[in-house]
């Protein structure tokens, strides 16, 4: 008998070998796929950094680009890309579990009808928009219902990164955003199951069935998990369990257990198995012990299954080749048309600001929302995905809306950045308003209206207490609608908000805190004198915050602030052109520094410590 062996049964050995050693049985790799691979994870990891550091992209968009260049649509480099893909969805089924995990209920309850409202109409507007074009562009029915299903998902951690870095999440906009999001993607797991009725033939049972049963899942379904399960578990098995740590792990066995049989409940039943995951998530978004754990055991691992979620599940599925078909491009650019929807909600966004409507600070809020929704994510490739794996789109139609896509996630990030810049100085301007309305009349007799000046009008009113700051603290049960209403009702005083921020812990029938720092004018008379007209207002705006409240047991604070810069004002001796005068003065004003600028940084530091607390 030969020893030699041929070429085809060497390769097939050498599939065989790890690092020099042979053996007949087991599953092993080649040195060189392992290798392989590890270029592929390292890639990713870089490209993601790339994009979020120094291109100022989401982290998203250099990781798939990475799996773009690297996998069967380009380079072909990556071995077994069939293994990645897979990990990439469990990635993906771990981001749908912690979405039903991290849902705040106490936050869907204050933000309202309206952020309700915000979120329903910037799902269904732009999945009508997307519908409407691909209808327009000759695709049939099933076909445009697919492509325009792909524009209804918001992706809240490319938001979140933004407003998180802005410390804007804690601001009654933030939790409008984060609620929107949250039930954006509910909606998302419900047309992802309507898509399956579109798959074969399409009959009247096989569309009602995914969707009956998806809402029973989300309905009924999160119902109990939110109202039964949670009172029997805490009463059954995490009573009995003295340590915390002990009942975040029990938490998790139980979670991974619901989900070993929600999965196949679901997907059997015709909705998504992904419904299976949200609803185990959501048994214990109010289970302080089962968060930590899960984000003590997962969230390492998560972020990484997700790098290979994006590289692999999504870029190896992009065919990149074909953009570069103007066909492609301009049906690309085309689509990009349906995230006006989204952009169009934010004009349903209340008036939080003293401003007129679409005005200031109101417009700002406007922009931030409409940004904030129109970046696509997870979501909106995995049902294009899905539209394409089960023949619903073409290749041609699922690369446009693939670039359509593509592009939300880098134009809307970018664009919202650029908004909170921008009005990051119109809000410091906003402070001065009042001053520079004062001193309009200096400037029509020939004065400048320079930052000193306006320092100088500002240390006047606080040395007459005409000008003061105050801080408004709350603690309330979290009703419904509340941070609207708190908001409302702080316009209508015609207090200057120079900051806000609300705290809630996790659960169902929580307590909310508010803390406002604004700044107040003060009418007094001879007669009255200055502490008893601040003693009035102070009276009037507590009144008017438990009127809003409308609970028994609610509690408001008005308390008067003096803000670290007012404390450091001094009276000075100045002559100028032979005439001897007194003022107030600062240390800040000597170092030309703008005294509304440093109260507002001030308010925001303490308020930034309080949340750390």
């Amino acid at each position: 008998m030969s020893t030699v062996m041929d070429d085809a049964s060497f390769q097939d050995a050498s599939l065989r070998l790890l690092s020099g050693g042979e053996a007949e049985f087991g599953v092993h790799i080649a040195y060189e796929n392992l290798y392989k691979s590890i270029v592929f994870l390292a890639a990713i990891f870089v490209g993601g950094k790339v994009a979020s550091n120094y291109l100022l992209m989401p982290s998203l968009v250099g990781e798939i680009l990475v799996g773009v260049a690297l996998g069967p649509m380009a380079l072909d480099y990556v071995y077994n890309p069939e293994a990645f893909v897979m990990l990439g969805e469990i990635g993906l089924i771990l981001l749908v579990i912690e979405a039903g995990i991290d849902i705040d209920l106490s936050t869907l309850k204050l933000i309202g009808a309206r952020g309700v409202t915000i979120a329903i109409i910037g799902s269904i507007l732009p999945i009508a928009l997307g519908i409407g074009i691909a209808f327009a562009m000759g695709n049939d029915v099933v076909a445009s219902i697919a492509a325009g299903s792909a524009f209804g998902p918001t992706s809240l951690g490319i938001a979140m990164n933004i407003l998180r870095t802005a410390k804007i999440i804690n601001t009654p906009v933030g939790q409008m955003i984060v609620a929107a999001a949250v039930i954006d993607d509910m909606i998302a797991l419900v047309v992802l199951s309507q898509l399956r009725s579109l798959t074969g033939d399409v009959t009247v049972k096989g569309i009602l069935i995914p969707i009956i049963s998806a809402l029973l899942f989300l309905v009924l379904g999160g119902y109990i998990a939110i109202f039964v399960l949670p009172q029997f578990l805490n009463k059954f098995v995490f009573a009995k369990i003295e340590s915390e740590h002990k009942r975040g792990y029990y938490a998790l066995g139980i979670l991974f257990a619901m989900l070993l049989g929600l999965m196949p409940a679901t997907y059997y039943s015709e909705a998504s198995f992904l419904m299976g995951a949200f609803v185990a998530g959501l048994t214990f978004c109010t289970n302080v012990d089962a968060h930590h754990a899960f984000v003590d055991q997962w969230k390492r691992m998560m972020s990484w299954l997700l790098r290979i979620f994006f590289a692999a599940s999504i870029g190896f599925q992009v065919p990149v080749k074909d953009f570069a078909d103007m066909k492609i491009i301009v049906h690309g650019l085309l689509f990009t048309l349906a995230l006006l929807g989204k952009l169009a909600v934010g004009f349903l966004v209340p008036n939080f600001s003293t401003n007129a409507r679409f005005t200031g600070l109101h417009l700002r809020d406007v922009l931030v929302v409409g940004f904030s929704m129109a970046a696509e994510g997870e979501f909106a490739f995995v049902i294009a995905v899905f539209g394409f794996d089960n023949g619903l789109i073409g290749k041609d139609l699922y690369s446009s809306i693939v670039l359509a896509i593509l592009l939300s996630t880098i134009i809307a990030p970018f664009l919202l950045r650029m908004t909170i810049s921008h009005y990051n100085k119109i809000t410091e301007r906003q402070i001065k308003e009042a001053e520079e309305i004062e001193f309009n009349r200096k400037m029509e007799l020939g004065g400048a209206a320079d930052s000193e000046n306006i320092n100088e009008q500002l240390l006047d009113g606080i040395s007459n207490n005409t000008t003061v700051f105050l801080c408004v603290q709350t603690q309330s049960d979290a009703g419904w609608g509340l941070l609207p209403k708190l908001m409302g009702a702080t316009a209508r005083l015609n207090l200057e908000v120079i900051d806000h921020r609300s705290w809630n812990p996790r659960g169902v029938n929580t307590t909310l805190m508010n803390e406002i720092y604004a700044k107040d004018v003060i009418q007094h008379s001879e007669i009255d004198g200055v502490d008893v007209a601040l003693d009035n207002r102070l009276k009037e705006i507590q009144t008017i915050v438990l009127e809003v409240f409308n609970q028994p047991n609610a509690k408001a604070k008005v308390s008067r602030w003096i803000p670290g810069v007012v404390q450091e004002m001094h009276e000075e001796i100045v002559e100028e052109n032979g005439v001897v005068t007194k003022r107030m003065t600062s240390t800040v004003t000597r170092k030309g520094s703008s005294i509304s600028d440093l109260i507002a940084k001030e308010a925001e530091q303490k308020l930034e410590k309080k949340k750390e607390q």
